[in-house]
């Protein structure tokens, strides 16, 4: 039996929007230009040059601007949560990751704040009927180097959904206070989330890159 109209397109709108990151619609404070600078370009200069050659450069504090954000990765297998069965006609109801943000601060010397946003929604199945359900959603900060998670929690994700409109869901973790050693935080760290024990979803979406600078 084919799966219903209202679940197979919210299938396909999650598999073009997990990861895009839309960060107007997650992060309140969205600035257009620190969502630029973290997509790829060189942060400023953080010295401002004297008049005096021979004077040390003044070091200017830094900004949220200057600092290369880590893009979120989504976990293998962790982009969906599906209750019911293998068969289309036996899920009772989905959970799908939509969309992804992220947002670096200076959070004192040598230290920044990392928060994550996480939107969605919730479909419910042919075996489903309408309700309020709830999933659990992993979110880890990792050191590359050594491979060292820094931060994990799981948070409990809850949507409704009837029979006809599916539910949204929408997350913004709390600052995570990481050191800084460098402004290039994406060759630092690696941001990854994913629903926990959904068996859903594909491969991972892996965005980020690194940078020299």
């Amino acid at each position: 039996m084919k799966i219903s109209s209202r679940l197979s397109l919210a299938l396909v709108g999650a598999g073009l929007l997990a990861g895009c990151g839309s960060v107007e619609n997650l992060m309140p404070h969205y600035d257009p230009a620190t969502f630029q600078l973290n997509q790829g370009a060189n942060p400023r200069p953080v010295a401002q040059p004297t008049n005096n050659p021979a004077e040390k450069q003044v070091p200017l504090p830094v900004a949220s601007t200057d600092i290369y954000c880590p893009e979120v990765d989504i976990a293998e297998g962790g982009s969906a949560y599906r209750v019911g069965g293998a068969e289309s006609a036996s899920v009772r109801y989905q959970f799908n990751i939509g969309d992804t943000a992220r947002e670096c601060d200076p959070a004192g010397p040598g230290q920044a704040a990392i928060k994550v946003g996480v939107a969605g929604n919730l479909v419910i199945g042919q075996a489903g009927s309408p309700g309020t359900y709830s999933v659990p959603l992993r979110i880890t900060v990792t050191q590359d180097a050594g491979k060292k998670q820094i931060y994990s929690k799981t948070y409990t994700i809850q949507a409704t959904a009837d029979a006809t409109n599916s539910g949204q869901f929408r997350i913004v973790t709390d600052p995570i206070v990481v050191p800084m050693p460098t402004l290039m935080l994406a060759n630092v760290y690696t941001l990854t989330i994913g629903f926990e024990g959904g068996g859903g979803g594909g491969a991972p979406h892996a965005h980020r890159r690194k940078v020299s600078g």
